[in-house]
């Protein structure tokens, strides 16, 4: 009979269960324990062996003991994605006798996740805090006495790849935008919050050494309004864009330089028949009919850029030396915007152009790091549907202003973001329909300063 090692059989035992017990250590840590004692020659190869089935089977069985969330089998992956943000926000008013000055304190709370059931297949779903009838902001104003505040579908959408292809993919239900833009402070044509509603096709195709460079065609078909007693004059809105994206360097994963360049073209159908205008508020910007309808369908060709630059690779106190150049320009070329023929007023036709240029420099996504960044930004009353664009650019956002835009970022931990930006910013137009939708008297002058403190944090 065979004569026990109780020695190396009590040490094998004795790592099995300091293995299950630190079921948070990753395997490849379990397994070089293992082997450093099976190299010492405290235990067998066989004694080795043993002990990693023993813990793999005791870590897979605590894994589903404690695991409070049941997934179908068909899911091979789960990713959350949940933030909060807090913010202070104040408002400086050159026209005290119509807009007064103002301090506000919001929140904005978003809950999501997105599964992947195979290689060609995911989904995603997101709720998020604010109002249901503002397509533009998520975010919910602190008052009215602790009232039940509401909270809405934001995302719910599913991507699929025909023929586990690579380089298409087709999403439907509401989703995340999938037209590119630069990370501009303050975005010309669609705010960051919009998620809209409808149908896109993404195409992709790698060129060059190492395939460092890509091709790409984004094309989505959204509905911005039904009509239930006639098909013909469902709103929708149709956005098409192409453009490259350029890696420069030795290591195509931290390259030197990246370029991502596109153009497009944006359009509704059947916006201005619908009277229905989003968030129908009459300081959004554009041009409109006495019944308040928009004037015409939009017809926008866009281009958009940016240029990033690694100067070096230490980082300058503690973040990455990346200096990030980008731009846009927008142009509504429909010419019943350019005549404002049945609009509400005829003073001051043809805004229907704007653009945009920002430097950056740094980037605030680990502990430590940070990031400031200068923009310019002019854009006209009729250059894009106010309705979609930027939020924050004014008093409630929209178009018909120019002005300045300064940020800075300070990520105090990997999920906690402190943040500023200022707004400083001026009427471009003395339209009364472009700032004070039904108002009958021009505007001039409404100069702005609005300033933002955000703290995000990301769990």
């Amino acid at each position: 009979m065979k004569r026990v090692d109780w020695k190396r059989l009590l040490a094998a035992g004795v790592t099995g269960c300091v293995l299950t017990a630190g079921a948070v250590a990753r395997a490849d840590e379990s397994n070089a324990i293992l082997d450093l004692l099976e190299k010492k020659g405290i235990i067998t190869a066989d004694e080795a062996d043993m002990a990693r089935k023993y813990y793999t089977k005791q870590q897979a069985e605590a894994v589903v003991k404690f695991d409070k969330t049941k997934l179908g089998s068909w899911i091979d992956e789960l990713k959350w994605n949940n933030d909060l943000r807090l913010r202070t926000e104040y408002f400086d008013n050159e026209d005290q006798s119509s807009t007064v000055d103002r301090l506000r304190f919001r929140y904005r709370l978003r809950l999501g996740f997105e599964a992947k059931f195979t290689d060609w297949a995911t989904a995603g779903f997101r709720l998020a805090s604010g109002s249901a009838s503002d397509p533009v902001s998520t975010n919910e104003t602190m008052d009215d006495m602790f009232q039940k505040d509401p909270i809405q579908i934001d995302l719910a959408y599913i991507t699929v790849r025909p023929m586990n292809a690579e380089w298409i993919a087709i999403t439907g239900g509401k989703m995340n935008n999938p037209m590119w833009q630069p990370g501009f402070a303050s975005p010309l044509l669609y705010d960051y919050d919009v998620t809209p509603e409808g149908v896109a096709e993404q195409l992709t195709w790698k060129l060059g050494r190492d395939q460092r460079h890509t091709l790409f065609v984004n094309a989505s078909q959204f509905v911005i309004n039904e009509i239930a007693n006639s098909s013909d004059t469902d709103g929708y809105l149709f956005d098409t864009q192409g453009g490259v994206d350029m890696k420069f360097g030795k290591d195509i994963k931290n390259p030197v330089v990246r370029a991502k360049l596109a153009g497009g073209f944006f359009w509704t159908d059947n916006a201005a028949v619908t009277n229905a205008i989003p968030n129908n508020s009459p300081t959004r910007g554009n041009s409109v009919k006495p019944n308040g309808s928009y004037l015409a369908d939009f017809a926008v060709i866009h281009a958009e850029g940016e240029v990033a630059w690694q100067l070096r690779d230490a980082p300058v106190l503690g973040t990455p030396a990346v200096l990030t150049v980008s731009g846009g320009y927008v142009k509504n070329i429909q010419e019943a915007f350019e005549t404002l023929s049945g609009a509400t007023t005829n003073i001051a036709p043809d805004q229907t152009q704007g653009w945009s240029v920002q430097a950056q420099f740094g980037s605030a996504k680990k502990k430590g790091e940070w990031q400031v960044a200068y923009q310019y930004k002019y854009l006209e009353a009729d250059a894009v549907m106010d309705a979609v664009a930027d939020s924050d650019w004014g008093t409630v956002g929209g178009t018909d202003r120019k002005g300045h835009v300064v940020k800075a970022a300070y990520n105090i931990q990997e999920w906690w973001q402190l943040g500023i930006t200022a707004f400083i910013t001026e009427k471009i137009s003395n339209r009364p329909n472009s700032g004070a939708r039904y108002t009958a008297a021009p505007r001039t002058g409404e100069d702005l300063l609005r300033v933002q403190i955000d703290n995000v944090f990301k769990f």
